[in-house]
């Protein structure tokens, strides 16, 4: 009987701190992810609808545009909606609003500092979460 295997997942990181999202490209690599990095939340958005991603870990204080409004967008397309993201963030007083929104929208909320174990904790539960095993 041949085994069946599951390829490994994909991930979007969009981070624009340059050694946070090196750091968690280098994690994901080692743990076995498929991971593709982005500073902006254009090229996260771009990346999302080519690569359709497994999962998105997004952080919320972004240049320009923020992870909310990527967030939007994301959940503002078919395809890209169904995406598992979690917000990451080192805003420890987040607006109320701001916090019900991100949850209203399906993101789960983490905060920085984010660990090797914390972020394959993240990715495992996003992944499974997607919907990828269909």
């Amino acid at each position: 009987m041949t085994e069946v295997r599951t390829p490994p997942a994909r991930v979007l990181i969009i981070e624009d701190d340059t050694t946070t999202l090196q750091f968690f490209e280098q994690m994901l690599v080692e743990q076995g992810y498929i991971v593709r990095a982005v500073s902006t939340v254009e090229a996260g958005i771009t990346e999302a609808d080519a690569h359709r991603p497994d999962a998105v870990v997004l952080d919320l204080h972004l240049p320009v545009t923020d992870g909310l409004e990527c967030l939007r967008r994301l959940r503002a397309v078919a395809h890209t909606r169904p995406m598992p993201v979690a917000i990451l963030t080192g805003d420890y007083f987040m607006d109320d609003d701001v916090a019900r929104e991100l949850q209203q929208l399906g993101a789960k909320i983490h905060f920085k500092p984010v660990w090797e174990d914390d972020l394959h904790r993240i990715v495992q539960g996003l992944v499974t979460r997607s919907d990828r095993h269909h």
